[in-house]
């Protein structure tokens, strides 16, 4: 049975490290266990990235800046207890980060991740050499974009483990963020011989579709073809293998496609596979599925995303029906701009580009997320802005 307890988030950094862990929406009908690195993997193929701004630090150490009524899972509440009671406990700590990295995944849930935070953080403060913490805390740091941290924390255990398949996996993922698709490639290569061939293949080709054009045409069909002989798996993967050859899909000019290997993911709880989704249908001007998808989710939910709320924006604008989430979009923009949060800096180009347009901001914005986000989503979205603003690409420069 489901207990209703009523949390309450002070943002502080002393302060949330001795928050006792009393609130968790809904767990995943499936626990992801050590495979919760397949939602750090997806999350990063969407045209944003599911990052956490600078937190607001109160004056008064008292101060409530948020309440919730959430329902506690018994199952969960039986974990936090267990960590409460065994708070240096790799093992215990690891099962409720993971349940909460899950949650986390999941749209208007993002400020998960600076639970798993202040949970992991005294055990690697206490320099603990478990590579369950370890990768844990790499894919938070990931998701807040500090990914040096991450990748020194994955070079720890690959220095152990060069054959550690999870650690690879967000290794590469890594590179292909930051935009070298030849370091992830390599990354990739380093599985052969210790995974299946559709992981080993989905890896690579998706680092490899990001090369140019031709590239990316010879990918997908590669990665169709391997799908089509050796199915689908069961676990966390498939979503993963459908994220990828949706991006392509897109990238290719075939949305109605992407939305057919998206519709066959069992359950749409991701938020970057939602993201996906939007934009597909976006580009299709399905401006009204849009608008009645995204409204009851993010009315679900008491934290709005950045991402969903400008492509809700987006779709409102062109129904020219209601002004009510430009209204809520511009005022989130507007905080974000006022705190210079780089973490929010693709929402914010794509904001001044199809919702608010101004050439000069929307360039702007895309170049800051150009300096810590390579992905092909970002080039694109670079290239954009470009355009609008009449500056010459690297390519136009160069005379291509």
């Amino acid at each position: 049975m489901l207990t209703v307890k009523k949390a309450i988030l002070i943002v502080n950094e002393k302060l949330i490290e001795k928050l006792k862990l009393q609130r968790v929406v809904k767990m995943m009908k499936k626990p992801l266990q050590n495979l919760f690195l397949w939602a750090s993997v997806c999350g990063g193929i969407s045209h944003t990235h599911s990052v956490i701004a600078e937190a607001y630090t109160p004056t008064d150490p008292q101060q409530i800046v948020a309440q919730w009524t959430i329902a506690t899972p018994t199952s969960l509440n039986a974990l936090q207890i267990q960590q409460r009671l065994q708070p240096q406990d790799p093992a215990s700590v690891v099962q409720l980060a993971n349940q909460y990295l899950a949650q986390a995944a999941q749209p208007g849930q993002s400020r998960w991740y600076g639970v798993v935070e202040a949970l992991l953080k005294p055990l690697i403060e206490n320099n603990t050499q478990d590579f369950s913490v370890l990768l844990a805390w790499a894919q938070v740091q990931q998701h807040q974009h500090r990914f040096g941290v991450a990748q020194d924390v994955l070079q720890k255990i690959l220095a152990q483990q060069p054959d550690n398949l999870t650690a690879n996996l967000l290794a590469a993922r890594l590179q292909l963020i930051q935009g070298d698709a030849i370091a992830a490639q390599a990354i990739c290569l380093r599985s052969l011989g210790h995974t299946d061939l559709l992981t080993l293949s989905a890896c690579t080709l998706e680092a490899r579709s990001t090369l140019g054009a031709k590239e990316l045409n010879e990918s997908y069909a590669q990665l169709q073809q391997i799908v089509t002989s050796q199915g689908l798996p069961e676990d966390e993967r498939q979503v993963w293998i459908m994220q990828i050859l949706a991006d392509m899909a897109l990238r290719e000019g075939q949305p109605q496609t992407a939305i057919n290997y998206l519709n066959t993911v069992k359950s749409r709880n991701s938020l970057s596979v939602w993201v996906q989704w939007a934009d597909a249908q976006l580009a299709l001007k399905n401006y009204q599925r849009v608008t009645d998808e995204l409204t009851p989710l993010i009315d679900s939910n008491t934290q709005a995303d950045d991402a969903l709320l400008v492509r809700l924006a987006i779709a409102e604008k062109n129904l020219a029906s209601a002004k009510k989430w430009q209204a809520q979009v511009r005022e989130r923009m507007v905080l974000r701009e006022l705190r210079d949060d780089q973490a929010h800096a693709a929402d914010l180009a794509i904001y001044y580009l199809d919702v608010a347009p101004d050439t000069h901001k929307a360039l702007h914005w895309a170049e800051r997320n150009w300096q810590q986000a390579r992905e092909a989503s970002d080039k694109q979205l670079l290239l954009r802005a470009q355009q609008a603003a009449g500056v010459a690409t690297a390519s136009e420069q160069a005379g291509v």
